[in-house]
C-alpha cells in the first residue's frame, strides 16, 4: 500500500520573501475567527471542510475545474487576515462547536 506524503503549509516567515503576495505574512498568521475566539484547528477543519463540499458541488454540477478554483479562491479570500469575515459571526456551527469545547 502506497503511503500519502503529507504536506504542510509553509511558514510565514517562509513567505515574506515574495514581492506581490495577495495576502501578506500578517495576515496569514491572524484572522477575525482567531480574534473572536474560534481555536485555529477548528477554523481550519471547518475551512477545509467547506472548500471540499465546494469541490464535490462543482464536479457533480460539471462545472469546469476553473470555474471550481476560482470558486475556492474567492471563497478563502473572504476569511484572510483580522480584518476578514469571522467564522464565529457568520456560522451557527462553529458557535455551537466552540461553546462545546
Amino acid at each position: 500500500m502506497r503511503q500519502v506524503e503529507s504536506k504542510m503549509p509553509p511558514s510565514v516567515a517562509e513567505l515574506s520573501h515574495l514581492t506581490n503576495p495577495l495576502a501578506s505574512p500578517e495576515q496569514l498568521t491572524i484572522s477575525a475567527s482567531q480574534l473572536d475566539g474560534v481555536p485555529a484547528d477548528l477554523e481550519r477543519s471547518i475551512k477545509y471542510a467547506s472548500q471540499k463540499l465546494m469541490q464535490s458541488a462543482g464536479i457533480l454540477l460539471r462545472l469546469p475545474q476553473e470555474i471550481i478554483a476560482e470558486a475556492i479562491v474567492v471563497y478563502t479570500r473572504v476569511w484572510v487576515g483580522a480584518e476578514g469575515a469571522s467564522l464565529l459571526q457568520h456560522q451557527t456551527l462553529v458557535s455551537r462547536a466552540h461553546t462545546m469545547m
